[in-house]
């Protein structure tokens, strides 16, 4: 009973979320599209699995695998998300990626013509035909080991997008927090270990079929009662998912709404592939970095120093590091140097990313302010020093300083 209420609400409300943001896609970026087609294929999956459990499959059989396809469609547009949302000039939905759920169809288009009958002594095991047992070894076989394997491949792809994307965020934004994705990351997580439990399962069932007392120790009714419980720990995981993306878009309505966030980082990041915009030459120094020797390698030691010497410079004259959204494009512009050869001087005479070489100068002035006689609350602090957030501010001091603002505050005026 507990099985059924909760497929029952999961599938409803997927239906309701992949709708929601069906409807407030936006159409010059389409990631809401792609995350709603996911949500969408993913409570298909359970809906198919709620009318196996209401006892319909067997009512409706022309029903039956009429869903073996669709998990060809996880791995593709989960990854295409993430492609939208950490790559602003990504543009094209390659159709390559459907091409497995097109030919899976296809492939299964046979089974799908026969009659109810059929189905039905085909879903209880016992292929009659020749056809029934050619597609029970397609679907045993084939269509489930392509599936984890392919599957694994996205996980892996879309690990390694969004680590890329931690690290461009970091060269070339002071503060990250709308920018980090954090609430992907652990749907991510998430979702991975509602992979591994669906491969664990699989391997489990493999193994009863072909059981004959014991496997290793353990007696198929053993392996066949883990099996359904892993099977049934997918289903409430898969439940749970959307919750967690309902959840995560309450706290960032950014996926609920025009997706403006993309825009922005597509116009701080474009020089990062394209490098669009020309380097300014105000000074000799920066001319030599004009020269073809300089656009064609990496800054030299002596020239990283030089350029890393006048940005640190315009950085304190100026106060720019106070600025809340201040990111390499803005400081390129300000300096006349290539936003490629500001990270690197940042990277080798810092030895830290852009991100933390600003947020770095910010908790200086911060514990400037909080030792000083003006009696400002953390939060004011943290709004002077340049931070958008409390949160941001607390995780940037504790790191660079090992103590929190309020610890630091109360250890009073160093000794000189």
């Amino acid at each position: 009973m507990i099985e059924f209420i909760v497929l029952l609400l999961g599938s409803a409300h997927g239906f309701y979320l992949s709708f929601a943001l069906l409807i407030k896609n936006n159409t010059e970026n389409n990631a809401n599209l792609l995350l709603a087609l996911l949500v969408f294929s993913f409570t298909l999956r359970i809906f198919f699995i709620f009318l196996d459990v209401a006892g319909f499959i067997a009512i409706t059989p022309h029903l039956i695998e009429l869903d073996a396809s669709i998990a060809f469609l996880f791995g593709p547009l989960l990854f295409l998300y993430v492609q939208k949302l950490t790559s602003p000039s990504f543009y094209r939905v390659h159709l390559l990626h459907f091409l497995p759920f097109i030919l899976a169809i296809v492939i299964s288009l046979p089974f799908y013509w026969q009659s109810a009958e059929f189905k039905l002594t085909w879903l209880l095991d016992i292929p009659t035909t020749q056809l029934g047992l050619w597609y029970l070894t397609l679907f045993e076989m084939i269509f489930i080991p392509i599936k984890l394997v392919l599957l694994a491949l996205y996980m892996v792809s879309i690990y390694q997008r969004l680590i890329q994307h931690q690290a461009n965020i970091a060269d070339n934004f002071s503060n990250v927090e709308k920018l980090s994705l954090t609430w992907l990351i652990r749907l991510f997580r998430t979702m991975s270990l509602l992979f591994l439990c669906w491969v664990f399962n699989e391997v489990i069932a493999f193994y009863v079929d072909f059981c004959s007392g014991s496997v290793l120790g353990v007696s198929c009714q053993t392996l066949e009662s883990i099996a359904n419980s892993l099977k049934s720990l997918t289903e409430y995981a898969l439940v749970v998912c959307f919750y967690l993306i309902s959840i995560y878009g309450l706290k960032q309505p950014a996926i609920f709404t025009v997706n403006t966030r993309a825009k922005s980082i597509k116009d701080s990041l474009e020089l990062i592939d394209s490098q669009k915009v020309d380097d300014i030459t105000n000074t000799k120094e920066q001319q030599v970095i004009k020269d073809e020797k300089y656009q064609k390698s990496s800054l030299t030691v002596e020239l990283s120093i030089k350029v890393f010497q006048e940005v640190s410079q315009l950085i304190h004259q100026q106060n720019l590091y106070l600025e809340p959204e201040l990111s390499l494009l803005r400081l390129a512009r300000k300096s006349g140097f290539s936003k490629h050869h500001l990270s690197q001087a940042i990277n080798q005479c810092a030895n830290k990313t852009f991100f933390d070489f600003i947020n770095c100068l910010r908790v200086d002035h911060a514990k400037f302010l909080l030792h000083g006689e003006n009696k400002m609350n953390v939060l004011e602090v943290s709004i002077e020093a340049g931070f958008n957030s409390s949160s941001s501010f607390y995780n940037a001091f504790k790191k660079h300083t090992q103590l929190t603002p309020s610890q630091f505050k109360k250890q009073g005026i160093p000794k000189a």
